[in-house]
C-alpha cells in the first residue's frame, strides 16, 4: 500500500484526536476523550492561543486543568491528542512511564492469573499460570534448599501477620534475629521464650532481649562442677517465684533476700547481704535456730581476721559463753570522738544517751541516724538504706537505760561503769558511740606506779588507770580483779593493762 509523507518508524504508532470544550467563568478543569501520554502530548488552544504545557495547564489521567483564571464564558478551547510512540521491541525498550501509567487490578493473584515468562533458550515468551508456577517452586523445595549460595553480605527477613521481623537474618553480621532485625550475638530473641525439650537438653547460650535486658541462661560444663549459670548482663534484679509471689530475689549488686524483696528488718523474711550482714525477721518464734547434731562442743565460733575469737558452746544442757566479756553502749556528753586507751576506767554521768532514727512514711524502713543540728522529731529527712533511697522523718529510739560516761576522775569512785573498749561501729554518721567493758574477762589499764598480783581488787586511781583496792571485799567501788601480773600492753606514759575479771 502507497504511503505518502514522512515515514513511520517501525517500532511505533501514531493517532490524532481532537477534544472540544467551552468555557463557563468559573471551570477550571475538563474531561478529555482519554488519557495522553503527558502534558508534552497534548496541543490546548484557548481562544485561538497555544498554552504551554505544565505552565498553563496540566493533565492527570483524563482529567485537563487550565492553570490560572478560568476560561471566559462561551470561549472555545481545543485539547489535539499528538499521540506518542509505543515501543514494540524487545523488553528492555519499555518505558518506565508507560508501567506506571497501567491501573492495578486491586485484587490478590490468583490461580488463574496468567504470567509471561522466558523459555530462556530461543527469547520465546510463554505464558503460565499463577498455579503452575506455585506447583514448580512446591516441587523444587521438597530437595534441599540453600538461601544466599553465593555468600553474599545481605539480609533474609520473614513477616508474620503482625510482626515484621518474625525472623531475621543479619547476613554481614551472621546472627540470626527472632522478633528483632537487630541481633547483637548469634541468636536473639526479644519477647517470651518456651525453650522445650526433654530432660537431657542442654542449653549452650539462650539471649532473650527484652527493653535492653539480657537474661543468660549458660550450660557450664568446663568442670566437674556441671550446672546451668542463669543471670543478666546488665543492672538487673533476679527473681525466683512460686504461686506467682516473689520467694527469692538475687538484688543486682549482689544481696539477696529471701520471703521479702528489700533487707528491711520490719518484715519478716532473710537478708544475705553481698558484703556479708544477713539479716533474720520472723513474727513469732526464734529467728535463728542453731542445731548440732550427735554429741557436744562448739554450736557457733566468733571469728576475727581468721583468728577465733570465742565460742558458744554446749555440754550436756549446759550452754558456755567463751571468751566471753559483757558490754553496753555508752558516749561523751559533748559527743566527740578522742582517743581513749583501752583498758581506761570510766565513770557514769546522770544524763541520758538519745538516739534517733530516721524512720521512712509507711514506718517499714528504719535507719540509726544522728539528728543534725537545727532538726527536730518529725521534721523530714531523704536517707539511703542498703542503696535505697527513701523520704520519712526523724525519729527517737524508746532506750531507757544507756547513760552518758567519762574517764574517771575521781579516786576510788563508786561510779565506776567499767573499762573502755572500743568506739562503736561506724556505718552511723556523726554518731560515737563507745562499747564499755562491764562484766566477764577482759584487761584493766594500771597506773604505771602501782604492782598488782593475781587475785588483786582493782579501784579508780581518778586518772583513767587503776590502784589496788585496800582490802579483799567486793564492794561498789570495785572494778576488776586481777587474774595475771602479766602486763598485756605497754603505754607511753607508762601505764600497763593485765588480765582481768570485770566486777562492775
Amino acid at each position: 500500500m502507497s504511503y505518502i509523507g514522512q515515514h513511520l518508524p517501525p517500532d511505533a504508532f501514531h493517532g490524532f484526536t481532537t477534544d472540544t470544550f467551552t468555557g463557563d467563568g468559573s471551570a477550571t478543569t475538563f474531561t478529555l476523550s482519554k488519557a495522553p501520554f503527558s502534558e508534552d502530548s497534548l496541543i490546548v488552544v484557548v481562544d485561538n492561543v497555544i498554552q504551554q504545557p505544565t505552565t498553563n495547564f496540566t493533565v492527570s489521567g483524563t482529567t485537563l486543568t487550565i492553570v490560572g483564571t478560568a476560561i471566559v464564558s462561551g470561549i472555545k478551547g481545543y485539547a489535539i491528542h499528538t499521540g506518542g510512540a509505543l515501543p514494540i521491541g524487545e523488553a528492555s525498550g519499555l518505558s518506565s512511564n508507560i508501567l506506571t501509567k497501567q491501573t492495578d487490578i486491586g485484587a490478590a493473584i490468583v490461580d488463574a492469573d496468567l504470567f509471561l515468562v522466558d523459555d530462556g533458550a530461543g527469547g520465546t515468551l510463554r505464558k503460565v499460570t499463577a498455579s503452575r508456577i506455585k506447583t514448580y517452586a512446591g516441587t523444587d523445595l521438597d530437595a534441599a534448599v540453600t538461601i544466599n549460595d553465593s555468600g553474599a553480605a545481605v539480609d533474609f527477613r520473614v513477616e508474620g501477620d503482625t510482626k515484621q521481623n518474625l525472623l531475621f537474618v543479619d547476613g554481614s553480621a551472621d546472627k540470626v534475629g527472632i522478633n528483632t532485625n537487630a541481633p547483637d550475638m548469634f541468636l536473639d530473641i526479644t519477647g517470651t521464650v518456651d525453650a522445650g525439650g526433654g530432660s537431657d537438653e542442654k542449653l549452650q547460650q539462650w539471649n532473650i532481649n527484652s527493653d535492653n535486658v539480657k537474661a543468660e541462661i549458660e550450660y557450664l560444663d568446663a568442670s566437674a562442677n556441671r550446672g546451668y549459670a542463669i543471670g543478666t548482663s546488665s543492672q538487673h534484679d533476679f527473681f525466683i517465684r512460686t504461686h506467682d509471689t516473689i520467694r527469692l530475689k538475687v538484688h543486682y549488686g549482689g544481696d539477696i533476700t529471701i520471703g521479702r524483696t528489700a533487707a528491711d528488718l520490719t518484715v519478716a523474711g532473710i537478708s544475705l547481704e553481698a558484703a556479708g550482714t544477713g539479716g533474720f525477721v520472723r513474727d513469732n518464734g526464734p529467728c535463728v535456730i542453731a542445731n548440732r547434731l550427735s554429741n557436744d562442743g562448739e554450736i557457733i565460733r566468733i571469728v576475727q581476721d581468721g583468728t577465733t575469737e570465742g565460742t558458744i558452746s554446749t555440754s550436756g544442757s549446759t550452754v558456755s559463753y567463751n571468751a566471753f566479756t559483757g558490754s553496753h553502749w555508752s558516749r561523751l556528753a559533748d559527743n566527740s570522738k578522742p582517743t581513749i586507751l583501752r583498758g581506761t576506767i570510766m565513770e557514769s554521768l546522770d544524763s541520758m544517751i538519745d538516739w534517733y532514727q530516721a524512720v521512712n512514711s509507711d514506718g517499714t524502713v528504719k535507719k540509726e541516724i544522728a539528728l543534725p543540728n537545727g532538726k527536730s522529731v518529725g521534721d523530714a529527712v531523704t536517707f539511703t538504706h542498703y542503696g535505697t533511697e527513701y523520704t520519712g522523718v526523724y525519729a527517737k529510739e524508746n532506750d531507757v537505760k544507756h547513760v552518758h560516761s567519762k574517764i574517771s576522775t575521781t579516786a576510788d569512785s563508786t561510779r565506776v561503769y567499767g573499762v573502755f573498749h572500743c568506739w562503736g561501729y561506724d556505718n552511723i554518721d556523726d554518731v560515737n558511740d563507745m562499747e564499755i567493758a562491764q562484766v566477764g574477762t577482759y584487761i584493766i589499764r594500771v597506773n604505771k606506779d602501782v604492782t598488782v598480783a593475781a587475785g588483786d581488787l582493782l579501784v579508780s586511781n581518778g586518772d583513767g588507770t587503776a590502784k589496788k583496792q585496800d582490802d579483799d571485799i567486793i564492794r561498789s567501788k570495785t572494778v576488776a580483779k586481777v587474774n595475771s601480773n602479766i602486763k598485756v600492753e605497754t603505754y607511753s606514759d607508762g601505764s600497763y593493762t593485765v588480765p582481768c575479771t570485770l566486777h562492775c
